[in-house]
């Protein structure tokens, strides 16, 4: 709806509200359901929401039964889902257009950021995944910063920011359909700070950040949390704004169980609970007999059970109708109360043709590169969803806590200001990850990796970055990743590295030997990015590799010093939602190297290995298939360079590197069935699933016959609280098998298909 609709429905409410005066006053209303509202003025009825997260979609149900009962809102005062729900209602959304917003709200996009990653640039998918956790850190003169919250909040901040679009141009809460207040903690002083003034989804999310989880609105004067802590119930808070009398939404959790308070976990979070209940005992102790109290039993369903806020609404009507009798004193007459209805609905949508766009507050990331990308510019038309649509992709990029915007100037022709709030502990960034595996072959190996990254060096986004891993595969790199234009479209990056790789040697599937790979090298790629999924490397590689037996027989020969050098060409695309155990998309990734004499190498040999991974999702469970293969390009490709293949990640059944081959092709399949969310907010489930796989190889260098290879496995995976999670089995038709075991940030780098298509 444009600004000017916009207008002409709220000179339509003002006409409305003149008409039922004089309807009033000429006596033509409905005659007053009690002799009290005959004698007297009708009390002013403050509506008090009280917080409880996902419990709160209760409180739509409650204003169901409200509008049904013809009972009109003088003032709201509301806190965390409270505060939300009652925003929407005090800015003009009735109650069955309040109900079809919550029900309709994607959760695991606004709470669990599912589907984020497609929206980032392929150059922010290649940096990888930290697979034990996802704390990403900062670093300053002072140590090492964490994050004010777990949880990003950039898309509950658009959602907030879309479902009351229209009441953000209105600075004071007293001028909404229906004044309103929300009550937040000022952490500093720990006193209840009342909101009502400024930027009403800002409001909304200050009141609902839950310390630790959320982070805190920071303003001039004050850092504000969840209000729960201090008010969870703001009674005084409706009676300060307008209420003579309040009705109240109670959230009522069953009895605690003693069983259910064993582990410092559970202590914890009852610690928080008995500070919520201790402050919502003081406000209810204040009602008199003309208030009005609705308790709202919310049986299992907890506060983080955001997917099960559809559940919560009929339990409201419930509640709700269960105290009609007592409602019933507030109830006007029909004629009355649709004028009142007319006064106080107003519609939040946005339409309007940008008279311009612009960035405000940066202070590292350069607005040239922002506006190099944006799909919103001036002179177009444009309406919430396609501006919730531009600050999502915005916020996706790594820089960003969350991208905020205000429209300003002509109502008709507004300038969209993009506020986007850096992250407060940039520009050096610090991740840290750990892994495990084992495998009843014998294997047992760990990887502790950290990476540092440094943005922003220059205004075409410079970024120095470096990485350290510990394990069976030891390296330390350092590279400078240098754009050439504003929109990174083209880039360069100069690399070092040192690695050292303990690779076992097998010989007709007996460990017979463990070698010392070490190689110092030096890199240099140009670079295009193609969209947000495509990038394609052209580059020089230079090497120094030492290669020397560490226990057993030698199989392989020893090499000192040799130099390896030439090109080095890669192509990557990846739309899969997650890295480890995709649920959906296709990612592809192709290997060129070429060690060429004429251009400093002290050997001739070249490879080529092609991998691809398409994840199909079947309902609940997922549908894998994998092709990859590799060759030397009918070249002599020396032993230390030949393929690795085996492990979970290329062919199940044979232990990780078990076959050395010059050649190779695999075609696999797999079916995952869900058997369990374990945190389905997060994507978080266990699989059953099982994996076939066929394919060939060639030239294996303990001088094994060329043969068809068929294998499967089965096993348990999933995405959990300590990272990705897999138990399997497998075996081939070469009499192999193996049984493994894995934890956190996978191990093994042998074929392309280990190095990070599909884990």
């Amino acid at each position: 709806m444009s600004f000017h609709a916009h207008l002409r429905r709220r000179l339509a409410a003002c006409v409305a509200v003149l008409l039922g005066h004089v309807v009033t006053q000429l006596g033509l209303a409905a005659e007053p359901t009690s002799a009290a509202r005959e004698e007297s003025p009708a009390p002013r009825v403050g509506l008090v929401l009280a917080g409880g997260g996902a419990k709160g979609g209760a409180h739509v149900g409650v204003l169901k039964v409200l509008e049904e009962l013809r009972v009109p809102i003088d003032c709201i005062a509301g806190t965390s889902m409270g505060a939300l729900v009652g925003a929407g209602y005090a800015s003009g959304i009735p109650a069955d257009e309040l109900e079809k917003f919550l029900v309709g709200i994607d959760w695991k996009a606004v709470v669990g950021l599912q589907g984020r990653r497609e929206l980032e640039p392929i150059e922010q998918k290649r940096a990888g995944a930290t697979y034990s956790n996802q704390l990403e850190l900062g670093i300053d003169a002072d140590g090492i910063i964490a994050p004010s919250g777990l949880v990003n909040t950039s898309n509950i901040e658009d959602l907030l920011r879309t479902f009351v679009a229209a009441a953000r141009l209105e600075a004071s809460f007293d001028r909404l359909p229906i004044p309103y207040r929300a009550v937040a903690t000022d952490m500093v002083t720990g006193e209840m700070v009342v909101l009502g003034r400024g930027d009403l989804a800002t409001a909304m999310r200050a009141s609902m950040a839950i310390p630790g989880a959320f982070a805190p609105v920071v303003t001039e004067e004050y850092i504000l949390s969840d209000g729960g802590l201090v008010r969870n119930i703001p009674v005084d808070v409706a009676r300060d704004l307008c209420a003579d009398v309040v009705i109240v939404v109670n959230l009522v959790e069953p009895p605690v169980q003693r069983s259910r308070l064993q582990s410092a976990r559970q202590l914890y979070g009852r610690t928080i609970d008995v500070m919520i209940t201790a402050n919502e005992t003081l406000q209810l102790r204040t009602l008199g007999p003309d208030d009005v109290l609705i308790d709202v039993h919310t049986g299992d369903i907890t506060t983080g059970d955001f997917e099960r806020v559809p559940d919560t609404i009929p339990l409201g009507e419930s509640a709700a109708r269960a105290a009609a009798d007592r409602l019933a004193r507030y109830s006007v007459p029909q004629a009355q109360y649709r004028v009142w209805r007319e006064r106080v609905t107003e519609p939040q949508a946005i339409e309007a043709r940008l008279a311009g766009v612009r960035y405000e507050g940066l202070e590292r990331v350069n607005p040239a590169y922002l506006e190099s990308r944006a799909t919103v510019r001036a002179g177009d038309v444009v309406d919430t969803a396609k501006i919730s649509a531009e600050a999502q992709r915005t916020s996706a990029l790594q820089d960003f806590e969350t991208v905020e915007y205000r429209l300003e100037g002509d109502a008709a022709e507004p300038t969209l200001v993009w506020l986007p709030k850096e992250k407060r502990w940039g520009p050096d960034y610090l991740r840290l990850d750990l892994g495990m595996y084992a495998s009843a072959g014998g294997d047992a190996y760990f990887a502790i990796y950290g990476r540092h990254t440094r943005t922003w060096l220059n205004d075409l986004g410079a970024e120095w970055r470096n990485e350290v891993q510990l394990g069976l595969l030891t390296y330390a790199s350092t590279s400078l990743f240098q754009p050439l234009d504003l929109g990174r479209r083209y880039f360069v990056e100069p690399r070092a590295f040192w690695s050292r790789s303990l690779e076992d040697i097998f010989d007709d599937g007996e460990r017979i030997a463990r070698y010392q790979f070490t190689d110092l090298a030096g890199q240099l790629d140009l670079g295009v990015n193609i969209g947000p999924y495509a990038q394609v490397r052209a580059g020089y590689l230079y090497s120094e590799r030492d290669v020397e037996v560490d226990t057993g027989s030698m199989l392989l020969p020893e090499v000192e010093d040799v130099i390896d050098a030439g090109i080095a060409l890669t192509a990557e695309y990846d739309s899969r939602d997650t890295q480890f155990n995709p649920t959906r998309g296709v990612a592809v990734a192709l290997e060129y190297l070429r060690s060429d004499e004429s251009i400093g190498a002290d050997r001739d040999w070249s490879r080529a290995e092609l991998g691809i991974g398409v994840a199909v999702p079947l309902r609940r469970d997922v549908v894998w298939v994998t092709l990859a293969g590799g060759s030397d390009l009918d070249g002599d490709l020396p032993p230390d360079r030949a393929f690795a293949l085996g492990g979970p990640g290329s062919f199940p059944g044979f232990e990780l590197g078990e076959l050395r081959v010059d050649g190779y092709w695999t075609l696999g399949t797999g079916y995952l069935w869900k058997i369990k969310d374990t945190l389905s907010i997060r994507g978080q489930a266990l699989y059953a699933g099982f994996r076939l796989i066929g394919g060939q190889a060639y030239d294996r260098i303990d001088g094994g016959d060329d043969e068809d290879l068929y294998g499967g496995s089965i096993y348990l995976t999933g995405r959990t609280l300590v990272g990705p999670l897999t138990i399997g089995l497998g075996t081939t038709n070469t009499d192999s098998w193996s049984l493994w075991l894995s934890v956190g940030r996978p191990i093994g780098s042998g074929t392309i298909l280990e190095k990070g298509i599909f884990r």
